[in-house]
């Protein structure tokens, strides 16, 4: 999903973001992308595209109304199996309101997505294998894969997320590691379920 680490951070600050002040990021979408080769060194993070980032936004903006509010940003959260309190809400919109209208438009949505350096890029990286990693065992499963795309509106069955993983799967447990998540995600790539889904 982006970059855009205040959305998932439980821990952020509870100041509004000034212009100056270092951006953070969130999980990558496990929509978009194909699986990585064991080859293949991890790139270096990037800001994403325009589209990208519109779709993740839609993703958010639930009623299509061109801003995120307050209630469709808990929604996502409870969606996915994470529901966040109301004060963790109420922080995060303050980080990412620039303008204090209330709402999240999709250019305070795009301004909170710069690349960030290694250490946040790491810590976004075990925000987002938590929302993944139900369980909290350190893998996600076929059935943890599912249940969070279902979430977010994808249509999978734990087959086909099955063989998802199978893409990123670099020691042939049947689960992603952290490990593998880094990888994978370092590399831009996702569980390549758009192409999977229809398999």
């Amino acid at each position: 999903m982006g970059k855009m680490r205040s959305l998932f951070s439980r821990n952020g600050s509870t100041g509004r973001r000034s212009s100056t002040s270092s951006r953070s990021s969130s999980p990558p979408s496990p929509t978009h992308a194909t699986p990585t080769s064991s080859s293949s060194p991890p790139r270096t993070p990037t800001t994403p595209s325009s589209d990208e980032m519109e779709r993740v936004f839609r993703k958010f903006d639930a009623n299509g109304d061109g801003r995120i509010s307050r209630a469709e940003l808990a929604a996502l959260f409870a969606s996915v199996g994470h529901a966040a309190t109301d004060d963790e809400v109420g922080r995060m919109m303050e980080e990412a309101d620039a303008d204090g209208d209330g709402f999240i438009s999709l250019a305070e949505f795009a301004a909170i997505n710069a690349a960030p350096d290694a250490a946040v890029v790491e810590e976004d990286l075990r925000h987002a294998f938590g929302v993944f990693d139900a369980d909290g065992n350190g893998a996600i499963s076929p059935a943890e894969l599912a249940r969070v795309l279902r979430g977010l509106g994808e249509a999978a069955t734990v087959a086909q997320c099955r063989r998802m993983i199978q893409g990123v799967d670099r020691n042939g447990d049947g689960l992603v590691s952290f490990d593998e998540f880094k990888i994978m995600m370092a590399a831009g790539a996702g569980f390549g379920c758009s192409n999977n889904i229809r398999a």
